[in-house]
């Protein structure tokens, strides 16, 4: 078993690096404080990001997620370590792009031309206000009236909402009872949003969505544009999918399958933060001196620096060996997913816990990214699936059929 990076995969990770040190790390913690980024931030965001190759035009995206998923990982790991704000700008367009090639062509004609600009924003418009992240019972409902659904239902805590120029929105389909997904185009069929505050994650976007009479071409649900896409062995060749996320089509819903990567990279994002705190941990502990000697002499935080990185390497492994499983196309991708969210997010907020203790009142000032980083870590625990959600997948695939939670 080999756990090292490739050449190349350290080549991405170390260009990463470079480009968040020089762009982000310098105002992260100022910037951080004044909210949400505007939209016309995001698409500078999105540009910058373009010129490393971290895009979601269809050549590149094909890179970030087909070719060698482990970079998608390696990705959210270096933001998450530099300011995870970040990510979410980055990656909530990451789905609604994966179907823009896969619309209708009047669709494709409005949005491939920003998504080849890095100018499109998209978002994953599914958590309701009654349920949460509970998606068995949507109450957004599709109507289909011909050759178009009409959209009706409320979104809530979605990120990149009320800067998105596309929604990948979950709803019932009322001719089937089913939950299905639609691409909408706000140009096209407006919906409303209001801005939502939170503990962490300052600088992005967060919102409600309301949906009332949106109209979308049938052509736009996301069934029709998967059956395109394994009709037309071209079509299929074109999207960034790798071989082993192809395989998991066969084991799961496409919904499941394609959630696998976005629950490594919220875990890889948060062991990230976990980094971040660490290594500021490990250098105040040798600068700063008390009764005489460094603080790193005293026994309980050498402890607490045991834990701290025991926990973001054993959180490593457990993320990067899921990113694998999808590679592979292997059945286990959905449990050790789930898992490496769920492990991830609350060693992070373990992590940046005793970091605060350990830079004591200076670890409670808003002039250091302590503060900030113990913020974000505590969001990571619930944004794409609660710990407790992931609990309960986890549960269902090691019991397997016939023991779901939800029913």
């Amino acid at each position: 078993m080999d756990f090292e990076f490739t050449k190349e995969e350290i080549m991405f990770r170390d260009s990463v690096k470079a480009f968040l040190d020089k762009e982000y790390a310098p105002v992260a913690n100022e910037r951080d404080k004044k909210g949400p980024f505007t939209k016309d931030e995001a698409i500078d965001i999105l540009k910058k990001f373009k010129k490393i190759g971290v895009a979601f035009d269809p050549e590149s995206a094909k890179e970030l997620y087909a070719e060698d998923p482990m970079l998608y990982g390696i990705l959210s790991e270096e933001v998450g370590k530099v300011w995870v704000s970040l990510l979410p700008v980055i990656g909530m367009t990451g789905l609604p792009a994966l179907f823009v090639p896969l619309a209708s062509e009047e669709t494709q004609n409005r949005l491939m031309p920003k998504l080849e600009k890095a100018e499109l924003i998209g978002c994953f418009a599914e958590t309701e206000p009654e349920a949460g992240c509970d998606t068995s019972d949507l109450k957004t409902t599709a109507r289909l009236e011909n050759d178009h659904y009409t959209i009706n239902g409320a979104k809530t805590w979605i990120s990149n909402a009320t800067i998105a120029d596309v929604a990948y929105v979950g709803a019932k389909d009322l001719s089937t009872g089913l939950e299905t997904f639609f691409l909408i185009e706000k140009d096209i069929s407006p919906f409303d949003t209001n801005e939502l505050h939170k503990i962490g994650w300052n600088a992005a976007p967060t919102g409600e969505m309301f949906f009332e009479d949106c109209r979308v071409t049938k052509e736009n649900e996301m069934n029709i544009m998967m059956g395109k896409a394994f009709s037309d062995p071209e079509i299929m060749k074109r999207l960034p999918m790798s071989e082993g996320m192809m395989r998991l089509f066969g084991q799961m819903s496409p919904f499941t399958a394609l959630m696998t990567l976005p629950r490594c990279s919220m875990g890889l994002a948060s062991l990230g933060i976990a980094q971040a705190a660490f290594e500021a941990s490990v250098k105040y502990s040798k600068e700063r001196v008390q009764f005489g000697k460094p603080l790193g002499k005293f026994q309980l935080i050498q402890e607490m620096l045991y834990q701290m990185n025991v926990l973001i390497e054993t959180g490593r492994l457990l993320a990067y060996k899921a990113i694998d499983a999808i590679s592979k196309g292997s059945g286990e991708a959905r449990r050790l997913s789930s898992m490496a969210k769920i492990y991830g997010g609350e060693a992070a907020v373990k992590v940046t816990y005793n970091a605060v203790q350990i830079h004591g009142g200076l670890g409670l000032s808003d002039e250091l990214p302590l503060e900030r980083y113990y913020r974000d870590a505590r969001m990571m625990t619930i944004p794409d699936g609660t710990s407790e959600m992931m609990k309960l997948i986890t549960g269902y695939t090691i019991l397997g059929k016939g023991f779901s939670a939800y029913t």
